[in-house]
């Protein structure tokens, strides 16, 4: 009777809901200069029209959406990386940005908890893909677990259905997905649980993608019994944990997952000691699981909501669990979802038409026990996220989870000569941040702020380590390898180049670099010129560090006097006017009007005085042959020119 009578109200409460709506209608793990915002979760949306944006670092809450968006359970919501609202969907129905539906009919039913969840398509920013569970109790069929696929270019960029409801399992779902990255940082893991059996079925997700042959692997509980239907699967922010709640058997798995080949194993299995086991959550460094609970069924609640938290690294992991709080009124707590913040936010609502227009707050989910400050800021207790006015449910966006996998600090301008800003991720309940940027060479290697800067030295890896405090009592130190790169050696040859009139000259930034930016505005390797001034090039490496090299380019003209006069005090000597550098190997001859060789010069500053055999030449025209080699982009170029010259007396 206990059973029916919770699948009786559950079915009420979820009836009631969906009658009112129709009444009422996103680490950098390794940080280049590259832009490398990873925003994909920045931006939920989820219970009654509620939503928050993260895009500032701090969550605010979002309130100017229509009230059109609405859903009970876990909603899926997807940003672009840049932190731009892309699309999102109840499991049924998709809507755009602007809050539009775009699709409808989508297999994920409203008595699974997760019921979807979105990725994207890896190398291709305008296909994503919707995973979708079904139920038994679907009325109209079970449909097992289905993706529909969405592009981005239709309809302008607002997006549109492109497939609708891929299947890939004919039936047989528990209505639990949550995803994370392959190992190799590009791919992704759908990860999801068989009903009635104790079989994960993990999907890779890849450029080519969704690989229908799935990785099996059957361990820990078999998911039975309707209310079992209730409660969360999460992985880890880092890919290689698990944690599943079964709200009937009223216990908590924990489970070793390999995101290189997408195995599950390592089961750990709680004690029954939780009754209504529901929302889960891990802490941003992955060694704490969050727990909530609750009576789903009686209109007053039998038992009180609690929210727990586990320490993985304990060697107890069950016998050390702290109990953070048991709420003292008819609020249920319910999904619990980790924030591009480092904060973790808790879903509550005393029943599905009373509702909470506040979430609860994990401050310091990396904190041990009730340090963790629940609710608790900068000695204050009760501190509320406040959704303005909009309103709370039992969940919170479904999103993969290392969209949320931010790193404890995150910094930016690596390349060396750049000056580095650090950043603390999580500011809440810190008081003092102690940097160590562990660079034996550098000056003003320690800093006490929370945005500190540092030049390091030189090339390499370093160490940064920051130690916080709050209330007098030091935190952990949390360190991360910090990787300083070299600028691109970029050269375009001599400092100065000579072309002829009418010729040009080949400028080359080499055939290794990522990206070229010349002064022409250009931006292949190599451009050519025909006009005397000075250009430069800058190149981008791979890790999107700059540099600049420069060239001045010098129109070639040699004169050569058709006159001289020996006596004069001016022109007294033939030879070329010509930019000393520009040439080399020069050799002059001059010639009677018989043929005969009469001077020749190897030396561009020595011309010919007029004189055969050290006695005065007479008046009259002469012969000349000038050959040299100019200097240009490519190396050398042999040049010959004759002409005629007069000796005046």
């Amino acid at each position: 009777m206990k059973a029916l009578t919770r699948i009786t109200l559950i079915s009420f409460y979820l009836f009631f809901f969906f009658r009112l709506t129709i009444i009422a209608q996103n680490p950098f793990p390794n940080h280049t200069n590259c832009e490398r915002e990873m925003k994909d979760a920045a931006m939920w949306f989820f219970g009654v029209y509620a939503g928050m944006n993260f895009n500032t670092g701090e969550a605010v809450a979002e309130t100017s959406q229509p009230d059109v968006f609405q859903t009970p359970i876990s909603p899926a919501v997807i940003s672009d990386s840049a932190g731009n609202l892309l699309f999102m969907t109840t499991g049924k129905k998709i809507y755009n940005r602007n809050f539009e539906q775009i699709g409808d009919g989508l297999f994920g039913h409203f008595s699974c908890t997760q019921p979807a969840i979105i990725l994207p398509k890896p190398d291709n920013p305008q296909r994503y893909y919707i995973f979708t569970a079904d139920s038994y109790r679907d009325i109209n069929g079970d449909k097992g677990l289905n993706y529909t696929t969405i592009s981005m270019s239709a309809d302008g960029g607002l997006g549109g259905v492109a497939a609708l409801n891929t299947n890939l399992i004919p039936d047989g779902m528990d209505g639990r997905l949550t995803a994370v990255k392959h190992a190799n940082g590009k791919d992704f893991w759908l990860i999801s649980h068989k009903w009635g059996s104790n079989e994960f079925c993990v999907f890779r997700v890849t450029a080519g993608g969704v690989d229908a042959n799935y990785v099996s692997s059957n361990t820990g509980s078999v998911h039975s019994g309707d209310n079992n239907l209730l409660g969360f699967m999460k992985a880890s922010p880092d890919g290689s944990r698990l944690a599943v709640s079964l709200f009937e058997s009223e216990i908590v798995e924990f489970f070793d997952f390999n995101n290189a080949n997408g195995t599950v194993t390592a089961p750990l299995t709680s004690p029954a000691d939780y009754a209504g086991a529901y929302g889960l959550e891990f802490s941003p460094d992955n060694t704490k699981v969050y727990l909530t609970t609750l009576d789903y069924a009686n209109i007053i609640p039998a038992f009180p909501s609690e929210l727990y938290q586990f320490d993985l690294s304990s060697s107890n992991i069950f016998g050390s669990v702290t109990t953070l709080y048991s709420s003292p009124d008819a609020f249920r707590y319910a999904g619990l979802q980790l924030g591009i913040d480092g904060k973790i936010y808790l879903a509550k609502s005393i029943n599905a038409t009373n509702h909470s227009q506040y979430l609860g707050v994990v401050y310091n989910p990396n904190r041990a026990g009730l340090a963790c400050n629940y609710n608790t800021l900068d000695g204050a207790t009760d501190i509320e996220f406040f959704l303005q006015g909009k309103s709370s449910f039992w969940g919170l966006p479904n999103v993969v989870q290392s969209f949320v996998d931010w790193p404890h600090f995150t910094y930016d301008s690596v390349c060396i000569e750049d000056v580095t800003i650090f950043n603390l991720t999580n500011k809440a309940n810190v008081e003092t941040a102690d940097w160590d940027f562990m660079d034996p060479s550098g000056s003003s290697n320690t800093a006490n702020h929370f945005n500190p800067t540092h030049q390091f030295s030189d090339v390499g890896q370093y160490q940064v380590a920051v130690t916080e405090t709050y209330q007098g009592q030091e935190d952990s130190t949390y360190t991360e390898s910090v990787t300083v790169y070299a600028l691109p050696e970029v050269s375009l040859g001599p400092d100065t180049i000579y072309i002829f009139k009418g010729d040009n000259a080949r400028l080359s930034g080499g055939d290794q670099w990522a990206s070229y930016l010349w002064s022409t505005g250009q931006t292949s390797s190599e451009i050519y010129v025909s006009e005397p001034g000075q250009y430069w090039v800058e190149v981008q490496n791979a890790q999107c560090c700059y540099n600049t090299d420069s060239i001045v380019v010098i129109l070639y003209e040699m004169y050569v006097p058709n006159a001289f006069r020996p006596a004069s005090t001016i022109n007294y000597e033939f030879k070329p006017i010509v930019p000393y550098n520009a040439v080399q190997d020069y050799h002059l001859q001059i010639f009677d009007r018989w043929g005969q060789m009469i001077f020749e010069s190897n030396d561009l500053e020595t011309g010919w005085n007029g004189e055969i055999r050290n006695n005065p030449a007479p008046l009259g025209v002469y012969a000349w042959r000038i050959d040299y080699q100019t200097i240009s982009d490519e190396g050398t170029k042999p040049v010959k020119v004759v002409g005629t010259v007069m000796l005046l007396r």
